[in-house]
């Protein structure tokens, strides 16, 4: 009985939300949920707050049936007006249920505004005090629920029937979201995001926003992108409830070590768990972009990992509104971004004669622009694909152009060869085919690129262009330009290389370190300032890739797991390549890791083996059609999956997965006209629109 009464003190006083003070299993009882009231008020219930004369009215006919109606006041309160007489009740005043009736009230006319309560009468005399007392108890008992795939906009004094989960995420950038179950289901558990939707200094509101980003987030669902389960608004904040409970970020679980959800699974079965990891998140990337949504925000503290090892991106960085408020890791941004977004799009004045290497001369303007935009990084937002990278290299008599106001994703450059000369030419590096050759002026007929005679001393054909004197704008064409997509696959590849490096050496600090560099600072009081990012240092990422490539084959005695990380990592090598008109769209990469992990690491089973995305692709001149496919087709499953401690997967549905023998066959029976058609399908209707530029301008590796 104390415990009770204190909880009631301290619900009624405002200390309800505080553990410390409410006894938590006491203040559950408090919510007047459907379920609740129908318990509650019963006819037994009725009629003892009732006084002897009162009673005999229950069981007449309604006064205003005239005929009608054979329904009883007792009829009327049970079916329609159980709230309304429970309101009654906590004001002292039941006995006014019948002249409410008698003006057809109901429970579908709450809550009333306190400017209509005077109509129900509740006394002979107009009472204002015990108006206030109705319109502040209505609420109480007026509880609108949250349904799945529900939006509620809550009033200012409305309750909303959620209670606290007590117990914090062990990752701290989690502990913000907070963790919620309803009266008298405390063993579901939601994990809510709140938002601020008014501005008061700019006069702004955000609500429209937050409806539009909630809209297309249901038609982005997946089962690795953290699901909106619902939400609703209430003062001035809206509010994302998610059925994904989150234990952990990609970067505490692999900074941690040892959390407690990978200890609970068997050491030999940790890296095929984590391997899977990244197909399903390739496969979440590849359903975003087939329905037209880049993600624009991958990078480790963007991935989430909950209690039973089910990984999923958090959410989509393109939606402007889960942006909004979240601080992402130090230079996180900047580190896991693409090349092509962080390129400054200032001009570049350089000798007209060629560099001796290309690379050499790539990577110093990509060190000058990176430091000019060091300052910049730290506060760049989600949608940094979206950045300009454009480079212009002109002769020293030409006069610099000013950057086109327009913005654009295209490495922009002008290739200068060398002019005819007797004797044997060296052939240009290899690394020219990671520029992409662009400007900005109106589009021209491209001009033929002649290639040099075979000869011995050419094992392959150079293609060169004739040295200009002067920049002829005429004379180059546009080509496609980097789009959010290819990027989302850079980033993706990133953070490939810290999963497959946190299976081999239990850590990441030493690959940090190693891909370090020393960079000029150019604000602030250092002099230099250390440089972790990925696209800065594509010489150390690939001799990491080799280190891993050694620690893989020495392993793979102990595991057979790790004989398809070498296969991996090579992909990973295309995924990061500097020219973004050259890495595999998602599809591929998806398709590519499904094979190795299945013919090289032995693993059977794959939660996203088989997944189908049933929305036509639109058509695309030049490109793929829209009856492609996008994923494998193939038969059902032919055992249970695996369940590396996480036993939430036997309720996943059969027809998600398939067995390895059936895919196998699959493609074996399938016609090879049918196969190759599967391979070249595009992924996006941006991959489709390269896939003729790609074909003429990269070379066999």
């Amino acid at each position: 009985m104390a415990s009770a009464t204190i909880a009631l003190n301290a619900y009624i006083f405002g200390y309800g939300g505080h553990s410390l003070v409410t006894p938590h299993t006491a203040l559950k009882q408090l919510w007047w949920t459907h379920e609740r009231i129908e318990q509650k008020v019963t006819r037994s219930f009725v009629v003892s707050k009732l006084r002897g004369e009162e009673r005999q009215f229950l069981d007449r006919p309604l006064a205003f049936g005239e005929g009608l109606t054979d329904d009883t006041y007792m009829e009327w309160i049970l079916d329609r007006a159980r709230r309304l007489f429970l309101i009654l009740t906590e004001i002292g005043v039941p006995d006014q249920i019948f002249g409410c009736i008698d003006d057809s009230w109901d429970d579908d006319d709450l809550p009333l505004p306190f400017d209509s309560v005077a109509s129900l009468e509740l006394a002979y005399d107009d009472d204002e005090t015990l108006n206030h007392r109705f319109h502040n108890a209505q609420f109480v008992y007026m509880l609108r629920e949250v349904q799945p795939g529900t939006h509620i906009d809550y009033g200012p004094k409305e309750h909303i029937p959620m209670e606290y989960v007590n117990t914090l995420p062990p990752a701290v950038s989690l502990q913000s979201w907070d963790r919620i179950h309803f009266p008298g289901r405390p063993e579901e558990i939601y994990m809510r995001r709140r938002y601020i939707l008014v501005d008061k200094e700019n006069d702004c509101s955000y609500f429209q926003s937050l409806m539009n980003d909630v809209q297309t987030a249901q038609t982005l669902r997946h089962e690795h992108v953290a699901s909106i389960w619902a939400s609703y608004t209430s003062d001035d904040a809206g509010y994302i409830l998610s059925d994904f409970v989150a234990e952990h970020t990609l970067s505490t679980y692999i900074d941690h070590r040892t959390p407690m959800q990978l200890m609970r699974v068997p050491a030999t079965e940790r890296p095929s768990m984590i391997l899977e990891w990244l197909h399903c998140l390739a496969d979440a990337l590849a359903s975003l972009h087939h329905r037209g949504s880049a993600h624009a925000a991958i990078r480790p503290s963007n991935i989430i990992i909950d209690h039973d090892n089910h990984i999923a991106f958090a959410d989509v960085g393109t939606l402007r509104t889960f942006q909004r408020g979240k601080k992402p890791y130090k230079t996180e941004t900047y580190d896991y971004a693409a090349p092509e977004s962080q390129i400054c799009q200032a001009p570049i004045v350089c000798p007209s004669s060629p560099p001796a290497s290309s690379m050499s001369a790539f990577n110093k303007l990509r060190k000058m622009s990176s430091s000019g935009s060091s300052s910049s990084a730290s506060s760049s937002t989600t949608n940094s694909s979206t950045r300009s990278n454009s480079m212009c290299a002109t002769t020293p008599a030409t006069p610099v152009t000013p950057p086109s106001p327009r913005r654009s994703n295209s490495l922009k450059t002008i290739v200068s060869a060398m002019s005819p000369s007797p004797g044997p030419r060296p052939s240009l590096s290899s690394s020219m085919r990671n520029f992409s050759r662009h400007l900005q002026d109106p589009p021209c007929p491209s001009p033929g690129l002649p290639t040099l005679p075979m000869s011995p001393d050419y094992i392959t054909p150079v293609t060169i262009l004739p040295r200009p004197t002067a920049i002829d704008y005429n004379a180059l064409r546009d080509l496609p330009e980097a789009t959010p997509e290819m990027s989302d696959v850079y980033s993706l590849a990133c953070v490939f290389l810290d999963l497959i490096t946190f299976i081999l050496r239990g850590k990441t600090t030493d690959f940090i370190r190693f891909r370090a560099t020393r960079m000029q600072a150019t604000s602030g009081r250092q002099k230099f300032r250390i440089d972790h990012s990925f696209h800065c240092n594509p010489y150390q990422i690939e001799a990491w890739m080799a280190l891993l490539k050694d620690d893989s084959r020495k392993q793979a005695s102990e595991n057979p797991v790790f004989r398809g990380i070498p296969a991996l990592l090579d992909m990973l090598k295309r995924m990061m390549m500097q020219n973004a008109q050259l890495r595999p769209i998602a599809r591929e990469v998806r398709d590519r890791i499904q094979d190795i992990l299945v013919d090289q690491c032995g693993i059977e089973h794959l939660c996203c083996a088989g997944r189908e995305w049933n929305l036509p692709m639109p058509e695309v001149p030049g490109g793929a059609s829209s009856g492609d496919s996008f994923s494998i087709r193939a038969g059902s499953l032919a055992s249970p999956p695996r369940k590396l401690g996480q036993e939430s997967r036997l309720r996943r549905d059969v027809g998600d997965q398939m067995s390895v023998i059936s895919r196998v066959e699959s493609r074996a029976s399938a016609s090879p006209a049918k196969v190759e058609s599967r391979r070249t399908s595009g992924g996006s209707v941006a991959t489709a629109t390269i896939t003729s530029w790609r074909r003429a301008f990269s070379r066999s590796r």
